[in-house]
């Protein structure tokens, strides 16, 4: 059940015989529901709204744009609805993890992309904070805003992601900060990113805008499946094609249906600064982090993904994943020192903003 905290002025409203204590019906607030057997948890005020499933690794399942209707995350239809587990069917190529990918945002911890053996222990695509089920408890509801706390433990590992959310009264972006604790008594290294995915209306004819200064593309064991030339490096966002050579413009999110498809790194960020900008809507989704924190962000785009599994063609989406480590295995980005290291019995600490955005040019702040 979410935890609440005692009624603040202006709160939530309990009859005058002290039985019957209703939710914020206005202004900054939470509340539970149920949606196809799922338990999920709504944080909104008058401008935006944020669905979280905190039973599935605190997921986003929407962020919705209220002005104009719009979700701006990616919904995988091969999965809808959202699924808690995995197919009791034979597992390889990663199908523990596509089994209950329905897109939105989701975090990855501690191994990165890529299955791996976690000094003993056997984690899947993407690691297990993004399966495992988070707590969540209202911090303070009230008419300035409305912050909550969600915490998903480890199970097979010694990780612990507590995140404290905040949406504040007229604002079109939250904002939090994310405390990573390793309850073991060793330093142990992570891959983490954040995976938001983005699709639907925003993204048609809509244009990535990042104030990176270099883009790279991931080493390819199979080059010859890549469209973009594998472990290039150059100036954002023009990358060289494998078949004819030309320059491919990175920033430009692929026609829905077309077959353009590529992952890329951005790196060496001015600020950690990042947008889907759709100039004839003249609306974007921006994420802002600290740099220093995730020096990297990927971005996959798609106009309909592989023709096979695991998207049979029906991926149109562009992501921004702001990330400690580059697109590699686990084993490989500790033999070369691209992961964050964290001492035994200690946290580390990052804050992030997302939210809606009405131009280009608009950079979120990011709250210390």
């Amino acid at each position: 059940m979410l935890a609440r905290p005692p009624r603040p002025a202006g709160g939530a409203q309990t009859d005058p015989d002290m039985k019957t204590v209703w939710p914020r019906t206005h202004g900054p607030r939470a509340y539970r529901w149920q949606w196809e057997g799922l338990d999920l948890l709504a944080v909104e005020n008058e401008r935006v709204r944020l669905v979280i499933w905190p039973e599935h690794g605190a997921d986003f399942l929407e962020f919705r744009h209220k002005g104009s209707d719009l979700d701006v995350l990616w919904k995988n239809p091969q999965v809808g609805p959202p699924r808690r587990a995995a197919l009791s069917q034979p597992h390889g190529a990663r199908s523990e993890f596509y089994d209950v990918f329905h897109g939105g945002w989701f975090v990855s911890l501690p191994n990165g992309f890529f299955p791996a053996d976690y000094y003993g222990a056997p984690l899947g695509c993407h690691g297990e904070l993004q399966s495992v089920p988070w707590t969540a408890e209202v911090l303070e509801e009230s008419d300035q805003r409305v912050r909550i706390r969600l915490t998903g433990r480890g199970v097979r590992t010694p990780w612990m992601l507590d995140r404290e959310l905040e949406l504040a009264a007229g604002e079109a972006q939250v904002r939090w900060l994310d405390r990573l604790t390793n309850r073991a008594a060793q330093r142990l290294p992570v891959a983490w990113l954040h995976h938001p995915g983005f699709g639907g209306p925003l993204i048609d004819q809509a244009e990535l805008v990042a104030n990176a200064r270099t883009v790279l593309t991931p080493p390819a064991d199979r080059p010859e499946l890549a469209q973009l030339v594998p472990s290039y490096r150059g100036s954002w966002p023009q990358v060289p094609e494998q078949t004819g050579g030309a320059m491919r413009d990175c920033s430009r999110v692929p026609p829905a249906g077309s077959a353009i498809e590529h992952v890329v790194h951005l790196t060496d960020f001015v600020v950690g600064w990042g947008a889907v900008w759709n100039e004839a809507r003249q609306l974007g989704f921006g994420l802002r982090w600290d740099e220093r924190f995730f020096p990297y962000a990927w971005s996959w785009a798609a106009g309909r993904g592989h023709d096979t599994y695991p998207i049979w063609g029906t991926c149109h989406t562009v992501t921004l994943q702001p990330s400690t480590s580059p697109l590699a295995p686990f084993a490989r980005l500790v033999e070369a020192n691209q992961v964050l290291w964290v001492e035994g019995r200690t946290s580390v600490a990052t804050a992030l903003t997302a939210g809606f955005i009405r131009s280009r040019d608009e950079v979120l702040p990011l709250s210390a």
